[in-house]
């Protein structure tokens, strides 16, 4: 959160490109992330600030992702998703603004209605609840895959699979040879997938705390799209293994929107990808019972995938 000379700053610099942006007094922080907060901004209105330095990988690039993404998403939505409208973004020109550290970019989008989910809010639900709310995010994304598609093939857009990068940037953080070897089996076995198809424009960083719950008879928001791009479907679910059964009744309300079922070999080395991406940037943090869970899920994945690779946590 940034003291209020900062966010004065922050208004001064972007308000030029942004005519009616309100006062910085108006602002309400509504998250906060490893790559910047949001805030909204209480006009029916958010501004998303994005830094240069987060967690793997560089903000620039994260925040130029997902201006285009927004751009060619332009608002879409269904009877089962909705994504926000993006009403302004920019690179920008100071970095060093106020007291806040390094910064790439902002977003001003529409701020949809509704509570952001959050994991422990849907592993907590009752079973009944939670099983429902997974189907309708099974569906919404099947059919923001398909919309998605659709809007991306027609602007000929070329983001790029967010699982190939993530494995290469985890690859470049982690030093141990036995987890460059699990990236690499990893990385393999993905690009024959990837290249077998097929491809649909994907969110790319599905989680509860990416969803906007306003109701079960409204559709499901989805937010922060810089990990947009082409790729399989089944990297929708790379964060779902954690998720329990929620996964399944995700998978259900996916197979039945779609038509088809995850193809479950690829949904693993998605996983794995997302596993080894963890323990990049998390490493040794946290409790050792952390760590452990961590490791376990990547061989575990690694297991379900048909890779063996040995222990690459040892």
């Amino acid at each position: 959160m940034f003291d209020p000379a900062t966010l004065d700053a922050l208004h001064k610099d972007i308000a030029p490109q942004s005519p009616d942006l309100p006062a910085p007094d108006q602002w309400r922080l509504a998250g906060e992330g490893l790559w910047g907060g949001v805030y909204d901004l209480g006009d029916g209105s958010a501004l998303k600030i994005t830094r240069r330095h987060g967690g793997l990988g560089n903000g620039e690039a994260l925040h130029h992702r997902e201006a285009q993404a927004l751009a060619l998403l332009d608002g879409l939505t269904t009877d089962y998703v909705r994504v926000p409208r993006l009403y302004g973004a920019a690179p920008f020109t100071n970095s060093y603004l106020g007291s806040a550290p390094p910064l790439a970019g902002w977003l001003r989008l529409e701020m949809l209605a509704g509570a952001r989910l959050s994991t422990d809010a849907a592993l907590t639900m009752p079973a009944r609840s939670r099983d429902l709310l997974a189907e309708r995010l099974g569906a919404a994304i099947a059919d923001f895959n398909v919309q998605a598609s659709a809007r991306a093939e027609a602007a000929s857009s070329k983001l790029a699979d967010t699982i190939t990068r993530s494995l290469a940037l985890a690859r470049t953080q982690l030093g141990s040879a036995d987890m460059h070897r699990a990236a690499d089996a990893i990385a393999a076995a993905w690009e024959r997938k990837y290249s077998a198809g097929p491809l649909v424009f994907v969110h790319g960083d599905l989680n509860p705390g990416n969803i906007i719950d306003g109701g079960p008879d409204r559709p499901l928001g989805l937010v922060d799209f810089a990990e947009s791009g082409w790729s399989l479907a089944e990297t929708e679910f790379r964060h779902f293994e954690p998720l329990g059964a929620m996964r399944d009744s995700a998978f259900r309300g996916f197979t039945a929107r779609r038509g088809q079922a995850p193809d479950m070999t690829a949904y693993y080395l998605a996983s794995a990808a997302d596993a080894l991406m963890t323990i990049a940037i998390r490493g040794n943090a946290g409790h050792p019972r952390d760590q452990m869970r961590r490791n376990g899920l990547l061989r575990h994945c690694l297991h379900e995938a048909g890779l063996e690779v040995g222990d690459p946590a040892q």
